[in-house]
Parts: structure tokens; C-alpha cells; sequence
């Protein structure tokens, strides 16, 4: 038997079919192995009964929370796990899913010195359910491998997880993005031991799934954020080099559009260099330097083009030289691939350092 006090936080939005045969399997687990049970039931004002059914349980381990802002599953789970006055806490999903049996594992890997407890398909011994479909199973995959920089376990998409109380009080800035909490939560908590506990992921019985083509652009956006937070400076400067790649694309066509309106090819390839450092500008300020809206964005602009002065008048002369015997376009590619060579990283050390740095 486990005495340690532990909460299990199940977020919901309408799950009312689910619940339960959810309680039901959790009780279970409480009169076998944990007593000291509790389940925080985390509901994004579902309006489909959760509440009455609730409070018809008349169970005092079982609570109801009901949240009307802010919703999602994300920050439900941060919301519960900043409820919860448990030593352990555990968060799983309501659909049926996850099996209620191997919360004991979970806590029991917490208890031997692991940081952090997943309930896991893809060690030996887990398993899913028959039926679950290529497309969601190659889904799993690629999104495993997109978190690969972050940690080594083996299913770090699984939302059945398990973490000391303790461990999540030291989280670093949580900003979880979509559904998938428990990777957020083993970069900023920082876990260094995360152990695996094998289960059979059962495909859900009842309501409707979660996983769409919006929710796997918000898990994209997850991975960049926590790029952005374990890798700041490469993140900023992979961003700096691919927005001034499309820059150099951006200069090239425009040059071929303002060689045709000017008859002048200083003139033409002037504004073409100004209207694409201005492009690099927007996009830098935007994803390169994605911290840095704290400063007003004209004394930025202007700091830019002070900085960028130097590689894009090497481009202007380099572009006008091989316009004597080139066309324009041609003439603006060359330039673009050269300027960019010079500039590309005393561009971004000085930018990061003067025009964008906090």
C-alpha cells in the first residue's frame, strides 16, 4: 500500500459519458493500493451534466473544479496541479484511455527517485489497442522524434503522467501551447529522471477525439516555444539566417519589378534594397527576436538599418556593377548572395546586441 497522499487531476470538457467508468477504475485503485486518494476533476464548464453527476457521487475525495477562462486542457492541467495539496499528483485523460491501474507504477517510480512518471505505449510491455490507425500512429511518431531535443523518453506524447508536487512548484515559466503538457512540464521542471511505466493505451470508447489539425499546429508551436526556451541563441540565429534567405528572394523579385517601373537602375535597385531589408526587419522583429517587443518598434527600425548599412550597400554596388552586363534580376542575385555572406553574421550579433537585446 502507498500512504503518501496523491491527487489525480482529470481535465474534461464534455466528458460526462467517460467519467463514470473512470471513477469507478480509480476507486478501485484507491481501495487496492492508495488510499490516500483524491481525484480533481478539472471541467472547462462543459454545461453536460458533469456537474450534477458530481455532486450526486457525494464522495468527499472526488471534486469538481469548474473553470469558465482560460480554457483548455493545458492550462486546466496547471490549474489543477496548482490546486492540488497532494505529496504526488497525476494527471490522465478522461476518455478512457488511460488505465487507472498503473497510477500505482507511477507512484511507485516517484517514491524510487524519478523526477517525473510516464505511462508509456512504446516501452516493452506497452501496447495500444488494435484499430488505432496508420495516420494517427505515424502522427505519434513524428511528434515523438520533434521532442527528441528535449528528452529521450520514449513516449513523451503520452498525457498520463505522474510528478511530485514539489517538482512542479520549481517549474520555470510554464506557457504550454495545445494539449500536450507532460513535455512542457519535463523541460521546465527541468526533470532529469523521467521513468517509463508500460500501459495499454485503449482507443476511446465514447465522445468524440481531441487530436485535429488545429491541435497538431499548436503542438508545432509548442516545440518551437521550448526551442526558443532550451536554445535560445540558435533558435534566434537559424530564424535570423532563414529570414534573410527569403530577404534575398524577396530583393531579387522586387528588383525585377522595379527595374520595369524605373527607368533608372539606381533608383530601381535602391528601393528594392530598402522595401527587402524592411521585410527582414518585420520578420526578425517578429520570430528571430521574439522577445524583444519591450522597446518601441521606429528606434528598432531605424537601429536596423543603421546596422544593416554596411552589407546592404555592398549589395546596392555589387548589384549595379553586375547590372552593366547582366540583367537585373541576375545582377540583384548575385549581389543578394554576396551581401548576405558579409552581413549575415555581424548582422546578427550586432542587431541581437543593440536593436534587439532587452
Amino acid at each position: 500500500m502507498i500512504q503518501e497522499t496523491v491527487t489525480v487531476i482529470v481535465p474534461t470538457y464534455q466528458e460526462f459519458d467517460s467519467l463514470p467508468s473512470l471513477i469507478e477504475a480509480i476507486e478501485k485503485v484507491r481501495n487496492e493500493s492508495i488510499p490516500n486518494l483524491e481525484v480533481l476533476i478539472v471541467d472547462d464548464d462543459s454545461k453536460d451534466g458533469t456537474e450534477q453527476l458530481i455532486a450526486n457521487l457525494q464522495e468527499d475525495w472526488v471534486t469538481l473544479m469548474i473553470r469558465t477562462e482560460d480554457r483548455g486542457l493545458s492550462p486546466a492541467v496547471i490549474a489543477g496541479l496548482e490546486t492540488a495539496n497532494s505529496k504526488f499528483v497525476a494527471v490522465m485523460d478522461a476518455d478512457g484511455s488511460h488505465p487507472a491501474s498503473a497510477i500505482p507504477d507511477m507512484i511507485a517510480a516517484l517514491n524510487e527517485g524519478a523526477d517525473f512518471a510516464v505511462g508509456s505505449r512504446y516501452i516493452k510491455g506497452g501496447t495500444t489497442e488494435d484499430g488505432w490507425g496508420f495516420l494517427r500512429w505515424l502522427n505519434s511518431k513524428i511528434a515523438t522524434i520533434m521532442a527528441r531535443p528535449f528528452t529521450k523518453v520514449l513516449d513523451p506524447m503520452s498525457g498520463f503522467l505522474a510528478l511530485k508536487k514539489s517538482t512542479f512548484e520549481n517549474a520555470h515559466e510554464l506557457n504550454p501551447v495545445g494539449y500536450k503538457i507532460g513535455l512542457e512540464l519535463i523541460v521546465k521542471c527541468k526533470c532529469k529522471i523521467v521513468t517509463e511505466v508500460p500501459i495499454h493505451f485503449s482507443t476511446r470508447q465514447l465522445g468524440e477525439s481531441k487530436l485535429t489539425l488545429a491541435v497538431q499546429w499548436q503542438y508545432l508551436q509548442h516545440v518551437i516555444r521550448l526551442l526558443r526556451f532550451t536554445h535560445p541563441a540558435l533558435v534566434s540565429f537559424c530564424t535570423f539566417a532563414c529570414v534573410g534567405l527569403s530577404g534575398a528572394g524577396v530583393y531579387v523579385l522586387l528588383n525585377f519589378v522595379t527595374s520595369k517601373m524605373f527607368a533608372s537602375d539606381a533608383i530601381s535597385v535602391g528601393i528594392a534594397a530598402w522595401l527587402a531589408m524592411t521585410w527582414n526587419f518585420i520578420w526578425d522583429r517578429r520570430y528571430a527576436f521574439w522577445n524583444s517587443h519591450n522597446r518601441s518598434i521606429i528606434c528598432q527600425y531605424f537601429g536596423f538599418v543603421v546596422i544593416c548599412a554596411i552589407p546592404l550597400l555592398a549589395n546596392y554596388f555589387i548589384t549595379l556593377h553586375f547590372a552593366k552586363s547582366n540583367s537585373i534580376p541576375m545582377a540583384a542575385l548575385f549581389g543578394a548572395g554576396i551581401g548576405s555572406a558579409i552581413g549575415i553574421v555581424f548582422n546578427f550579433l550586432m542587431t541581437r546586441l543593440l536593436v534587439f537585446g532587452k
